[in-house]
């Protein structure tokens, strides 16, 4: 195994795309269709589910590491500003937009689809599809806001419900 290439090491907290928050267990050499490769074992904290994520294109699906405690302020003052972005007024767009936003992985863009939800939801309320996307989003935003300044996911919902306030 390439353990110098990968990017993590066992232990590492890491954020999987529209998943949140997960650990590296191990880094280990798998066979898939017949091909051996690296990857990285992850168990996500949400769910206790493991993932596999190869190594070689870990960036390219997302995974990255936590916001440094530093970007908290900025995710916080994207919940708290006016609406950001260009709300697809066709739910069926507005819903394909928002999820691939959450897969990239960003917590700039989860927050930018949790503030349009937020306006929506005060506006005219949210189809079921649209509130488990809601609060997957809150779920991803306030777990690593928690895990990015060593708080509980209490004090991090706090945070966020002041940011929504202003």
């Amino acid at each position: 195994m390439e353990k110098a290439l990968s990017k993590f090491k066992v232990g590492s907290k890491v954020i999987y795309p529209s998943h949140g928050l997960g650990v590296i267990e191990k880094i280990e050499q798998v066979k898939v269709s017949g091909v051996a490769d690296a990857y990285y074992i992850i168990r996500l904290r949400k769910s206790g589910m493991t993932v596999m994520a190869p190594t070689r294109s870990a960036g390219s699906i997302g995974l990255r590491n936590v916001i440094p405690k530093k970007d908290v302020a900025k995710i916080l003052s994207i919940l708290g500003a006016g609406l950001l972005m260009d709300v697809e007024p066709n739910w069926n767009k507005r819903q394909k937009r928002f999820l691939e936003m959450i897969k990239t992985g960003s917590l700039s863009e989860v927050a930018h689809v949790y503030r349009a939800l937020f306006k929506l939801k005060g506006e005219k309320g949210l189809s079921f599809v649209e509130q488990q996307v809601f609060d997957n989003a809150y779920e991803l935003i306030i777990s690593e806001i928690a895990e990015a300044k060593g708080i509980d996911k209490t004090k991090a919902a706090l945070m966020v419900g002041k940011a929504l306030s202003n």
